[in-house]
């Protein structure tokens, strides 16, 4: 090596990057060919984000002379590019040559996982353990792509192992954290959220644990950091719980979670194969929940109804495999499905391009278990947000349309998500109105005093919080022979600490009522007993909503300015009870304790919302559908358009439809 070269190495290695550079391009112009100069110059380039030169310089030198250091080093570079099918193929290289060498081992892992590819990256991250054993990044990282393949108790060995290497390291305490909730160890959990300081997991884990000692603090807190960019990983359907967030800042954060987590496939689709075009529109349902779930119990009666005449419907599927009543009924209904479960989010997406779907539609969103990774390539020309998540997806990637109502996503609100808006004309959510409705149950069967006012909310713990039941406390104290009946957690601790709330309130603790997690069946016999289903926010009941309604009950909403906060409304508008809805806290208690005290006005509105299920939009089926496939006719036509191109859609009624048979 010259004199010069090690200069300018000298240099690199103390961080003076400048300097370092000015010397290896000195070098460089005396000898042009000089390959460790080109190599070294092009890490400065990479460490500084030239990525396209550092590309050029590594390459060069690559060529000149071939080792595994200077493949590790353009696999970097591809890496940081989003060349990732190179950047594997050189890691692989690397490794058959180098069998020893951790970092490419380490590195190709992560290429790995980020291509969907779980088995591979975790095998590899094995690998790294094996060669590196005393690195906490690759324990973290095993344990985190264990963790979401359902290998828990090995994942929580591989973590703990981590926090044992490096006890304070926040993303092995996030990781640890996060598996800990999902197995419902919910204080320890946030005993680690804490520590590491996660404000996204903080607030999520007070709210399911009903641990609410300064939560409106720590909601605070974190809407003043994710508007300062300061939070990038916090998960958007957990946002939608709390208040003070408006579409804006859902839509942003949203950006920035899609941006942290699939960052090479959102930037490097799939090229689509060139195919004839379908005779005729061919439909395609991606989701983890044809299975009996929520959103199938929504959805089923509008994937039995399509028109298969004039619609080519499959289904994509990567639920868990489970044989029940919704999937005998898929079965029964003909639609293809296809099975991903065993496929990587590029394979998937490959089998989805290969089919030729012409809109794609996603269920999931951002829930749990979703796999956005598939939609970041881009498998169909037309890619729907729809149903399971309520909110933009934030990136335009990832979905062109989202499909709300007037009520849920008004054209006004155009501006505030990344889809374009196509609106139904009624309600957003479907529902089946097939499904029976079993006889009532007595209320003595359920553990309900006969003659008392029920206010009922079947929720999930986590949509709770100190506002909310400070509102609901002021019915109660206002209607004394009220009780509150609510849905049983199978930790105790978490239903003693939602009846310490109420009665720290004022509300003496028997009039808090818990129901126990039966079968779908046994919960609509039980539902009918109650006289007012009382609403979330701000995040509204969903399907919770649809249930009460077609049990017959009430239900009095509360809307605010997110998607989540004004589903309800459309609800209530689909079943011909606007008035029902309300916007302003006020009015909310107002018109609750109105139907708590009157007994003629609640018996008016039961009749109301029990005729519904005959003759309201909300629950015909055949209507919605024939709407729906009016919609996918009209968003398939600017398939070819840009984003900026694109304009809302907005489906006009087609009242062609109302020939349901007795319930």
């Amino acid at each position: 090596m010259t004199t010069s070269f090690l200069t300018a190495q000298a240099l690199h290695k103390a961080g003076k990057l400048t300097e370092a550079e000015a010397h290896y391009r000195r070098l460089l112009s005396v000898e042009p060919g000089n390959d460790l100069a080109l190599q070294y110059l092009g890490l400065i380039c990479l460490q500084t984000q030239r990525l396209d030169e550092a590309y050029a310089l590594v390459s060069q030198a690559l060529a000149i002379r071939e080792d595994d250091n200077r493949q590790f080093h353009l696999a970097m570079v591809c890496l940081a590019s989003h060349r990732l099918t190179q950047a594997i193929a050189l890691l692989e290289r690397v490794l058959q040559g180098s069998p020893q060498h951790a970092r490419a081992c380490f590195y190709l892992a992560n290429a790995w996982r980020s291509q969907g590819d779980k088995p591979r990256a975790i095998a590899h991250y094995r690998r790294f353990t094996q060669l590196a054993p005393t690195d906490p990044a690759g324990w973290k990282n095993l344990g985190s792509c264990l963790f979401t393949t359902g290998q828990l108790t090995e994942a929580e060995a591989a973590l703990r192992h981590a926090q044992t290497l490096a006890p304070n390291h926040r993303e092995t305490l996030n990781a640890l954290s996060l598996l800990l909730e999902h197995q419902k160890a919910y204080d320890d959990a946030l005993t680690l959220s804490l520590s590491a300081g996660d404000l996204p997991a903080i607030c999520r884990l007070k709210h399911k644990n009903v641990r609410w000692l300064s939560l409106e603090h720590d909601e605070t807190r974190l809407w003043e950091q994710i508007r300062q960019g300061n939070i990038t990983n916090a998960e958007p359907l957990g946002l939608a719980y709390y208040p003070g967030l408006t579409r804006q800042l859902h839509r942003d954060a949203a950006r920035r979670f899609a941006e942290t987590l699939w960052p090479a496939l959102l930037t490097v689709p799939l090229t689509r194969p060139a195919l004839p075009p379908n005779p005729r529109l061919k439909i395609g349902y991606l989701s983890a929940d044809f299975v009996d779930h929520a959103t199938l119990r929504l959805l089923v009666g509008v994937l039995e109804t399509h028109d298969t005449s004039r619609y080519d419907t499959h289904l994509y599927c990567y639920s868990p495999k489970r044989t029940d009543s919704y999937t005998l009924r898929l079965t029964q209904s003909g639609l293809p499905l296809h099975n991903l479960r065993e496929l990587d989010d590029r394979q998937a997406a490959e089998k989805i391009a290969a089919d030729g779907v012409d809109i794609l539609i996603d269920l999931k969103g951002y829930t749990a278990d979703a796999r956005p990774g598939i939609t970041a390539l881009r498998p169909a020309p037309i890619i729907i947000n729809w149903l399971g998540y309520p909110g933009s997806m934030g990136h335009p990637a990832l979905a062109d349309f989202i499909i709300g109502d007037p009520w849920v996503t008004p054209l006004s609100h155009a501006s505030d998500y990344s889809e374009t808006l196509a609106l139904m004309p009624h309600c957003y959510q479907p529902n089946d109105d097939k499904r029976m409705l079993p006889a009532a149950v007595r209320r003595s069967d359920v553990g309900l005093p006969e003659d008392v006012i029920v206010l009922c909310s079947f929720n999930q713990t986590v949509k709770y919080g100190p506002a909310l039941f400070t509102l609901w406390s002021k019915v109660m104290k206002t209607v004394p022979d009220s009780v509150l009946w609510l849905l049983e957690d199978t930790d105790d601790q978490i239903a003693a600490r939602l009846r310490h709330e109420m009665v720290a309130r004022g509300i003496a603790g028997e009039r808090i009522i818990f129901a126990p997690f039966v079968s779908q069946a046994q919960h609509m016999a039980r539902l009918q007993l109650a006289d007012i289903a009382l609403d979330t926010f701000p995040y509204n009941s969903h399907t919770t909503a649809s249930d009460a309604l077609w049990a017959g009950v009430p239900l009095v909403t509360l809307s605010g300015e997110t998607f989540a906060s004004r589903v309800a409304r459309g609800l209530l508008h689909a079943a011909h009870l606007p008035e029902l809805a309300v916007d302003s806290e006020e009015d909310w208690l107002a018109l609750t304790i109105r139907l708590a005290r009157d007994s003629a006005l609640r018996h008016h509105y039961r009749e109301r919302v029990i005729a519904a299920r005959q003759h309201a939009p909300l629950f015909d089926t055949l209507r919605f559908t024939r709407n729906l496939e009016r919609l996918y006719e009209a968003v398939h036509t600017q398939r070819t358009l840009a984003k900026h191109e694109r304009t809302p859609v907005v489906i006009k009624d087609n009242n062609s439809s109302n020939n349901r048979g007795a319930q």
